[in-house]
């Protein structure tokens, strides 16, 4: 019987609950699935959510996390459109990435670009992906159209802020100390504002001659959401991307109407739900740009066996970029 290297949660709790344990390796169920040998691995905080029981309320056990992956084809699809050694990016919406093989539909794997590897791609797509939705189709971010960017130097919002900055937006970045926000800098923020609640809309306002940001990128939530809302401008479309914080942000609803603003959160999974051409399409994009050198993910890569320490490093908050952890 073939055999597969998985992580199985068989508990929630600390990154020592984790382990690589052997199961049997599952076989193509349909004709559309997808046998994909794993090179390498996306590490993003919502798998420390799974971890410790809290991505979802009716999260199971036994459980592989892991929501984005890369390798190579080793069976493809019965029409023959993904054939055997095709390098490929794997989303994996149900989770299941933390393994050495893995099955999946074909809609839900995607060709690499030629000129990126594999230890980059795996670490573009949930994060690029997302960047590219918070700035090309929620937020519509333009030539001197103002936007705060949360988180400004981890990254997620690192490829935000790129994203923004190349799309002609003004960006503002925030984060917790001045030395991440030399690397949101870095990344082409324009200004920079420290994420302290007390400060936040002012230091914004300051920033925008009174008038706030056009565009807020949030993907941090809790006691930042009403500071930054109040630094949203009159027509403002303020962009949930994540809760970092794991903190509930309070809303009094009253003030949306007088200033005609919006409000709208996405995950990648429903807006591929909705259009047939998504992700695949926003990925396209995303690995151009990498190629083209517009999109610089910072990525740090570690042996899969250091899977608890990925996610201690993650929970540490000192990251400035994306984790991957890579097969031999």
């Amino acid at each position: 019987m073939r055999t597969r290297r998985v992580v199985e949660l068989s508990a929630f709790g600390g990154p020592e609950v984790m382990s690589w344990v052997e199961r049997p390796c599952p076989a193509r169920a349909a004709d559309d699935d997808v046998l994909v040998a794993v090179d390498a691995i996306g590490v993003n905080f919502a798998d420390t959510m799974v971890r410790r029981g809290e991505y979802r309320r009716d999260q199971p056990l036994s459980f592989i996390p892991g929501f984005e992956a890369s390798g190579r084809v080793l069976e493809g699809p019965a029409d023959g459109s993904l054939a055997a050694g095709t390098p490929v990016i794997l989303f994996l919406e149900n989770g299941g990435g933390y393994a050495d093989t893995v099955v999946l539909p074909a809609r839900r794997v995607f060709p690499i670009t030629d000129g990126l590897d594999t230890v980059q791609a795996a670490g573009i797509f949930t994060q690029g992906v997302t960047a590219w939705y918070a700035v090309h189709r929620y937020g519509r971010l333009g030539a001197g159209i103002s936007v705060l960017v949360h988180a400004a130097a981890g990254g997620l919002g690192g490829l935000t802020v790129q994203l923004a900055a190349g799309a002609g937006a003004r960006v503002i970045g925030a984060a917790s100390t001045e030395a991440k926000l030399e690397v949101a800098s870095g990344h082409g923020a324009a200004e920079g504002v420290l994420a302290d609640a007390s400060t936040l809309t002012a230091a914004v306002r300051s920033l925008t001659d009174g008038r706030g940001v056009a565009v807020v990128i949030d993907g941090v939530g809790g006691d930042l959401f009403a500071p930054s809302l109040r630094a949203l401008a009159h027509n403002g479309r303020y962009i949930v991307v994540g809760s970092a914080s794991q903190q509930p942000a309070m809303l009094d609803v009253r003030g949306l109407m007088p200033r005609t603003q919006t409000i709208a959160g996405f995950v990648v999974a429903r807006v591929a739900d909705e259009d047939p051409a998504e992700p695949a399409r926003a990925l396209a994009s995303v690995q151009q740009a990498v190629l083209d050198g517009a999109l610089r993910p910072r990525i740090e890569a570690l042996p899969h066996t250091e899977v608890a320490r990925a996610h201690e490093l993650i929970e540490s908050r000192r990251l400035t970029g994306k984790l991957v952890l890579t097969f031999d």
